[in-house]
């Protein structure tokens, strides 16, 4: 439930409303906007509450959700949330970049990468560290020495870095070198590892699992809410359909839609989900169309002898046009690149 307080609401009658609440064992967060502020109930739904708020002192309308995720819901913070991370935004204006290989190699190649991206206009690196994989044979990734590596690669570039958190026990190793958490698709609905990821206060991009609906997604972004940390960034990186043609079908019209029922930013990563590189350029620009927010984009410098991710993965060439289309495209939509 959303309470709507009044233009002329004083701080009384909003104390007055939170105490109301606590009557019926729930509690309110506050969002205050240059017009008004809005409380969003959390607690058991309880039917009697809304006409016994609604008329008290200061209070303009009461709005049920008929959804479960209040904090997650567009209602409460109708004007949207922009997550911003060390001066990159995700939400407003901005179209925010991410880019990097699909696992960390070695020292050399991410280092050269990472000043490849970055002179392309990137801003933030990825590469697994410990990724998950269907097979137990496929390469999982260097660990923590790959994560030093990330680390080296922000100390001379500057770009932030986005890992993977697979479990709860690689957790504290991840986020004591990454700047931005990742939780795939395989781990949106591990709840446990979603509440003690956001225990850390970092920044988590929440990609939708594969057979996940909106609403399942919304769901367990909730529950980082609900944690107390809400800096949550939604990305949309394919879902299993009928088509056979590729990994997984990119749902572009999830954007428009999210940005209908949830403030949170949304972005894409059209990359895993095409499987193909020649895929992915359209794929990003009807992302950018349709209003998201900013792109994951898989990028290697020989994509031929990459050890994970190589069809889907742009060359730094590729990178650097698709992101000059990205830039003239960006502005019909109200939009700019971070780097502009």
């Amino acid at each position: 439930m959303v309470i709507v307080m009044g233009t002329a609401a004083t701080d009384g009658d909003i104390q007055r409303v939170l105490e109301r609440l606590t009557e019926y064992d729930c509690r309110g967060e506050l969002t205050v906007g240059v017009e008004r502020t809005i409380i969003t109930v959390l607690g058991p739904k309880i039917p009697a509450l809304q006409e016994d708020v609604r008329v008290l002192p200061g209070v303009e309308n009461v709005v049920l959700l008929s959804k479960s995720y209040e904090l997650a819901g567009r209602e409460s913070k109708p004007g949207g949330s922009v997550v911003t991370i060390d001066g990159v935004s995700f939400g407003g204006e901005t179209l925010a970049i991410i880019a990097g290989p699909g696992t960390v190699e070695s020292a050399a190649q991410i280092e050269t990468l990472a000043g490849e991206l970055r002179q392309a206009g990137a801003d933030m690196l990825m590469g697994g560290t410990m990724t998950p994989d269907q097979s137990p044979y496929a390469f999982r990734g260097l660990g923590e020495e790959g994560l030093q590596y990330l680390a080296q690669a922000r100390e001379a570039t500057g770009l932030l870095v986005v890992n993977e958190v697979v479990n709860v026990a690689q957790l504290e190793t991840v986020a004591r070198y990454a700047d931005v958490l990742e939780i795939g698709a395989y781990n949106m609905r591990n709840f446990g590892l979603l509440e003690v990821a956001a225990a850390t206060a970092k920044p988590i991009i929440l990609r939708r699992g594969l057979s996940a609906t909106i609403d399942d997604w919304l769901l367990s972004a909730e529950h980082i809410l609900h944690a107390g940390n809400e800096r949550v960034i939604l990305c949309e990186s394919g879902i299993r359909t009928y088509e056979s043609t590729m990994p997984s079908t990119t749902d572009v019209s999830a954007v428009p839609m999210l940005k209908r029922m949830t403030h949170l930013p949304v972005i894409v990563d059209p990359a895993h989900s095409a499987g193909d590189a020649s895929l992915v350029g359209p794929l990003a620009l009807a992302a950018v169309a349709a209003g998201v927010d900013g792109l994951m984009l898989s990028v290697h410098d020989n994509p031929d002898r990459a050890l994970a991710d190589g069809p889907q993965s742009l060359t730094p060439d590729r990178f650097h046009a698709l992101l000059a289309s990205i830039a003239a495209l960006a502005p019909t939509v109200g939009r700019q690149l971070v780097s502009a």
